[in-house]
């Protein structure tokens, strides 16, 4: 709920501010409109032409990374489905005493990377569930690989350690997923490249006798709006738009499945 908040109010702000802009730009050309109307202001197409222009790319880059990011986090849960699934199977060529110490870690590593993002909202929780899984997966490989050592077996030593390292692989490809957010700068300048359109904007509006209150109103809410989807878009697990529940199916689908 506190991201949430955060996003509407700085999607606010932002419109608020263009609002502003738009205004202190009607005014400025108002004015100078009135000190002398028929001068021309040489250049001015070509620079506003260019800050919408560089607003539109910008705009455009980063709705199309923030989307490809949230898709690709997407996949992970279900690689990370198939990744524990097969080192499960894999179990089977291991003795039995060792499948029936195994297999109950498994079943609890799955349910903690579950809790994980189920409680992500609750930080001090869903870190404590992280920390329960890295110790797990400690407990697994250390099994596991005791385990394929007695027979020495170079196949059974290569399925089974290599599906358990590549199910704790793709655990930390997770969490780097969610680290990885554009750098605050690409932020700074899309709310300064979108002040100064809105300025420009006011500018254009100030032939008019009376502002177009409705124009300034749909161009403010585009921006805001849209600024706003790519900030929800990158922290799915605490916006609106959450992969929590058709995402992570898979892996309650997984754990059920689990013998």
């Amino acid at each position: 709920m506190e991201f949430l908040a955060v996003s509407f109010i700085s999607a606010a702000l932002l419109g608020l501010g263009m609002a502003g802009s738009i205004e202190s730009g009607f005014r400025v050309g108002r004015r100078r409109l009135s000190k002398d109307p028929e001068k021309k202001v040489e250049g001015f197409g070509a620079v506003e032409s260019s800050i919408f222009g560089i607003l539109g790319l910008l705009l455009a880059f980063t709705f199309t990374g923030t989307l490809s990011r949230y898709e690709h986090r997407v996949k992970l849960v279900l690689n990370e489905a198939n990744a524990i699934a097969s080192a499960y199977q894999n179990l089977d060529l291991l003795p039995k005493d060792d499948q029936a110490r195994l297999r109950p870690l498994y079943r609890e590593y799955l349910q903690s990377r579950i809790n994980i993002f189920k409680d992500y909202d609750d930080r001090q929780r869903s870190n404590s569930y992280f920390q329960q899984s890295v110790k797990l997966q400690g407990q697994i490989w250390e099994i596991a690989s005791a385990s394929v050592l007695q027979d020495k077996n170079p196949g059974i030593i290569s399925l089974v350690l290599g599906s358990t390292g590549d199910m704790m692989d793709v655990a930390n490809e997770r969490l780097q997923a969610t680290r990885t957010h554009p750098p605050v700068i690409v932020y700074v300048l899309l709310f300064a490249l979108a002040l100064a359109s809105a300025f420009m904007v006011g500018q254009d509006m100030s032939v008019n006798e009376k502002r177009p209150l409705f124009y300034m109103i749909i161009f403010c809410v585009t921006i805001s709006l849209i600024t706003f989807i790519i900030i929800d878009l990158e922290n799915p697990r605490v916006g609106l738009t959450r992969i929590n529940i058709q995402a992570d199916k898979v892996l309650v689908e997984t754990l059920e499945n689990m013998n």
